[in-house]
């Protein structure tokens, strides 16, 4: 997995937000807010082609007390977040998809 490109991390008034650019713009309508561990984990992915053990691991590592259950848990649904915004590089068709079809006169018969 990856993130998309054409994305930006600010922190705005002490909260994170998720700032689409150029053609992003039109891609991404929703403002997307994200806590302080997954900004933490946004520095790591938006360098790196990732799997969410790769997240876990971080933060397994970057924080004291929680659980690989707890962090597991929690990636899961940062990763959800990404992935119904369209953030998330994660080889995932959404939207609509536009097939034009050749007129009748241009269409091969089989």
């Amino acid at each position: 997995m990856k993130l998309k490109e054409g994305l930006i991390l600010r922190e705005v008034a002490g909260q994170y937000v998720i700032v689409p650019t150029g053609k992003m713009v039109r891609e991404i309508t929703n403002i997307v807010y994200i806590s302080s561990s997954a900004a933490y984990l946004w520095d790591y992915m938006k360098d790196h082609e990732f799997e969410k053990e790769d997240l876990v691991k971080r933060i397994m590592e970057h924080y004291t007390g929680v659980t690989e259950e707890k962090a597991s848990a929690d990636i899961d649904k940062f990763l959800n977040t990404l992935s119904v915004n369209s953030i998330l590089d994660d080889g995932t068709v959404r939207g609509k998809i536009s097939v034009t079809m050749p007129a009748k006169d241009d269409a091969n018969e089989l």
